[in-house]
């Protein structure tokens, strides 16, 4: 049986790119210029199954993404629904369309 997936599309607000640049200014090892803002990414969960209540899935996905964020770059941001709304956006994604899944 394959547990069902709702995907999110997280977007960045200006108060993420002010943080965005400022560690980049102070690391040395960033080559890149300042100017370069991050694209929107599509994240996706695995729904919640047998013995696995979860109460607000949208909560979830803004902790758990919080999460990734500090392993995958080590920006360190509060792991916090409310942290989560001051830097990003998110959207549900209704229909997601896998062009290599048959028809």
């Amino acid at each position: 049986m394959e547990m069902e997936k709702s995907h999110y599309v997280i977007g960045y607000k200006p108060e993420y790119l002010a943080v965005l640049a400022s560690q980049r200014a102070a690391s040395e090892a960033i080559t890149t210029s300042g100017d370069e803002s991050p694209n929107s990414v599509v994240v996706s969960i695995t729904q919640g199954g047998f013995g696995q209540d979860v109460v607000d899935e949208q909560r979830q996905v803004k902790e758990r993404f919080l999460e990734h964020l500090f392993i995958s770059s080590g920006i360190d941001i509060p792991r916090s629904a409310e942290n989560f709304d001051l830097y990003f956006t998110i959207e549900p994604i209704d229909d997601l369309i896998d062009l290599d899944e048959e028809i």
